[in-house]
């Protein structure tokens, strides 16, 4: 493909919005504590095999079960963050949305438009609901954190321009 034919071809930057949905860090915390069991288990083993010892049933089923758990905590770790697809706005649509913040303000302070930019920017069309946004993004649930993390995707997706650091094909 020539370089013509691929700047013809070039798309709209999109980027995956990590959500947290769920405890991550409770999630997080059980997987831990399982593999630490499971890797007891294993050094307590290897201890007896090494000692002359021999592996039973019981053995294998307790390995069994814990690997079992573990699988198990991974998948409702992996449950407590959903990735939300954004696509990056053309600029008139972005200059639109931004002309609603206030003027004479130092900086740009998304919140006000938070919404309104992330509604116009998901590509599930289920999520293009500005007014949904608000309430969801109004919930106590949502920290500073994430909050500021919506605001830095949002920005950097819309106002990144390459700086010649990514290399050439």
């Amino acid at each position: 493909m020539s370089l013509r034919d691929r700047i013809e071809a070039k798309a709209a930057r999109t980027v995956l919005l990590p959500l947290q949905v769920g405890d991550s860090a409770g999630a997080a915390a059980e997987v831990t504590t399982i593999r630490e069991a499971l890797g007891i288990h294993n050094q307590l083993l290897a201890q007896r095999v090494a000692e002359g010892g021999e592996e039973t049933e019981e053995d294998r089923t307790r390995a069994e079960s814990l690997r079992e758990q573990l699988n198990a905590a991974r998948q409702r770790e992996a449950e407590t963050v959903v990735m939300v697809e954004l696509q990056a706005l053309a600029p008139d649509v972005w200059d639109q949305i931004l002309e609603r913040l206030p003027e004479g303000e130092d900086g740009v302070d998304l919140t006000e438009v938070r919404a309104a930019l992330l509604a116009e920017s998901c590509v599930d069309p289920d999520l293009r609901d500005e007014e949904w946004w608000a309430e969801q993004l109004a919930r106590p649930v949502y920290s500073k954190g994430d909050l500021l993390s919506i605001n830095t995707m949002l920005l950097r997706l819309n106002l990144n321009v390459p700086d010649g650091r990514q290399g050439k094909d």
